[in-house]
């Protein structure tokens, strides 16, 4: 259940970072492309150190499980650490994340304090389309993305980076063999 979760966090979390792009930046010519290059460094993610975003999940039929916590929590050179924290009642889990702002690379995973390798299952996004949806934290214009890797059958996001924080997920659904996991944001906050 704990890799299920930490692959869970990690897939959307990179979804949503490959989605989250298109969403953002807006399209521009290459010679302004160039032209900005030469002189500003482009950073695919803005996040800012404590900017913050809080989830209910839920799993399955035994429905309300938890919390989870995503936090920017301090820069390294041009790098993020993210810090997402899990808290199920019967199980915590602590994954920090470094984060290319250039890329949106992930470089670094620690899991309860120990380093692992970063997961590669990649993800096939299937469909995208625009929507609104409502959970705790209110209602939100969303883009809503449907997609699938090789160890989940379904993964859908809905996501608005522009008027939540970091990547934008409003709410994210799972589908496992085990059970369908679910994320609904509760409240953020964008320093």
């Amino acid at each position: 259940m704990k890799k299920l979760l930490v692959a869970f966090g990690l897939a959307l979390f990179s979804m949503n970072l490959a989605s989250a792009g298109s969403v953002i930046v807006p399209t521009l010519s290459p010679e302004v492309l160039s032209a900005m290059a030469t002189t500003v460094p482009f950073n695919l993610i803005n996040w800012k150190v404590g900017d913050q975003a809080t989830y209910d999940v839920s799993a399955g039929a035994f429905g309300k499980m938890g919390r989870m916590t995503k936090e920017v929590t301090r820069e390294e050179g041009n790098a993020i650490w993210i810090n997402q924290a899990i808290d199920l009642g019967f199980q915590k889990e602590v994954v920090d994340i470094l984060l290319d702002r250039a890329e949106g690379k992930v470089l670094k995973m620690i899991r309860n304090g120990k380093e692992e390798a970063i997961p590669n299952d990649k993800i096939e996004i299937i469909s995208q389309d625009a929507t609104e949806i409502t959970v705790p934290a209110g209602t939100f214009k969303v883009i809503h993305i449907v997609a699938k890797s090789q160890k989940v059958s379904k993964i859908e996001v809905w996501a608005n980076p522009r008027d939540t924080v970091m990547d934008g997920t409003v709410k994210q659904l799972m589908v496992t063999d085990f059970m369908d996991l679910i994320m609904e944001l509760v409240s953020f906050k964008r320093n």
